[in-house]
């Protein structure tokens, strides 16, 4: 199990701990004037320290990789972060949380300028802070039936999903990631610092069942699947794997499948 089953799961999955939506934990790490000003101020400051933390890595790339790096990944990780979460764990914890809001996804916003409406606020009921906020104003309640619905037809999309913290272990949201996502842009093509932990999962494939179409290729947006052309099949670089589970949507002979991490020798202690 990754560091935050072991500090906030008791005993299971953290995400799974019902606990860590409720706004009994909220309030023990949080406010509702805090997260309103977080909230009021996140696609500026998206915006803003992206912008410098770009120009301070291209000005000093050695330091910034030794020192801002891992500052920048520690504050995250106290404040806000997400986690991988495959379709299967995001359908129960659906089936659990007494409040579902579907949001406007502000990171898509400010790097396409286009509003789509993939991100979930669950758990506790925020519908009367977003409502002050014109970024977010725009929601709708809906139940876990549409919601589960709706997230399964991004699953066949390909789009990864992950729960969020507001000021950990608070989890206030499920996002759905793709390659427009702010956070998969920091951590994966500007390599800007670590907001994006994998998950308890990495995906496997039967060579048995694999005809190497590499349909799983074009899913994956990690670039954890490659063509063992020897073989003429499709292969998982556990190295590289964050567990979402996408690839398998994509496989028509349902050869792909995920396995606990922590059952894979070369992937166990990579989060």
């Amino acid at each position: 199990m990754c560091e935050f089953c072991i500090k906030h799961g008791e005993g299971k999955k953290w995400y799974e701990n019902m606990t860590n939506y409720s706004r009994e934990v909220f309030l023990q790490v949080n406010s509702e004037e805090r997260v309103k000003k977080f909230l009021k101020g996140f696609a500026r400051s998206m915006r803003k320290e992206v912008r410098r933390a770009e120009k301070w890595k291209k000005r000093i790339p050695y330091i910034y990789n030794c020192l801002i790096y891992p500052l920048f990944t520690r504050r995250q990780k106290k404040t806000h972060f997400g986690q991988i979460v495959p379709i299967e764990d995001i359908e129960n914890i659906l089936k659990k949380v007494s409040s579902i809001i579907r949001l406007p996804c502000i990171c898509r916003k400010v790097n396409t300028g286009e509003e789509k409406r993939v991100c979930y606020a669950v758990g506790m009921d925020v519908s009367h802070i977003l409502k002050e906020l014109p970024d977010f104003s725009n929601f709708d309640h809906i139940s876990a039936s549409v919601a589960t619905k709706e997230m399964r037809h991004l699953d066949k999309k390909g789009l990864t999903h992950s729960v969020w913290t507001f000021q950990t272990p608070f989890i206030g949201a499920v996002c759905n990631c793709d390659r427009d996502c702010m956070a998969y842009r920091i951590q994966h093509r500007k390599k800007l610092a670590k907001v994006m932990w994998r998950g308890e999962y990495i995906a496997d494939i039967d060579l048995d069942r694999c005809k190497g179409c590499r349909l799983c290729m074009n899913q994956c947006m990690f670039d954890a699947v490659h063509l063992n052309r020897q073989l003429e099949k499709c292969r998982i670089d556990a190295f590289k794997c964050y567990g979402c589970g996408i690839c398998r949507e994509a496989c028509p002979e349902n050869a792909i499948f995920l396995v606990e991490r922590n059952r894979c020798a070369q992937a166990k202690k990579l989060w």
